[in-house]
């Protein structure tokens, strides 16, 4: 028996609320906005990285302390999401979205690429981040090409 059109129209509405809360994420970030950042969180929420340039960051207080110190600055780090893949499970839902990024560190450019694999949970309010796990396929200095950045680790 095929879904109901209330069913179905859910899950357009489910998967375009979660494309935004990404989209949120990216513009206030880029705005520098660290405590607009956190409220996208849930209140257990986590934020890891898979290279391990910092520790996971779980909890409300830890996500917020971590987000008013990472984006604090406009323009800083300027972060593009695309491509979603999402599976909704009711209020749970897991999903994929890539990155690309522009961001500074010590006065040096960088863009990066990558992906997101995120825990989304909907809460009084809307859907939030209850995980976010970061993948970077690179991330270089922008006067360096990622080409050449791979090149020269496969001569080492």
């Amino acid at each position: 028996m095929a879904n109901s059109l209330e069913s179905r129209i859910q899950e357009l509405e489910d998967r375009d609320q979660i494309k935004e809360l990404t989209a949120r994420y990216c513009w206030h970030v880029a705005r520098g906005e660290g405590e607009a950042v956190a409220s996208l969180f849930t209140a257990d929420g986590a934020l890891e990285v898979s290279d391990g340039s910092f520790r996971p960051v779980r909890g409300g207080e830890a996500i917020l302390k971590f987000y008013r110190t990472a984006v604090s600055e406009p323009e800083l780090a300027i972060p593009f999401i695309q491509n979603h893949i999402i599976e909704l499970h009711g209020d749970e839902a897991r999903g994929t979205c890539a990155i690309e990024a522009r961001f500074s560190r010590g006065g040096e450019s960088f863009t990066a690429a990558g992906y997101y694999e995120d825990r989304y949970r909907r809460e009084t309010g809307g859907w939030r981040f209850a995980e976010r796990k970061l993948t970077f396929w690179h991330s270089v200095p922008l006067k360096q090409g990622w080409a050449e950045s791979k090149a020269a680790g496969a001569k080492r």
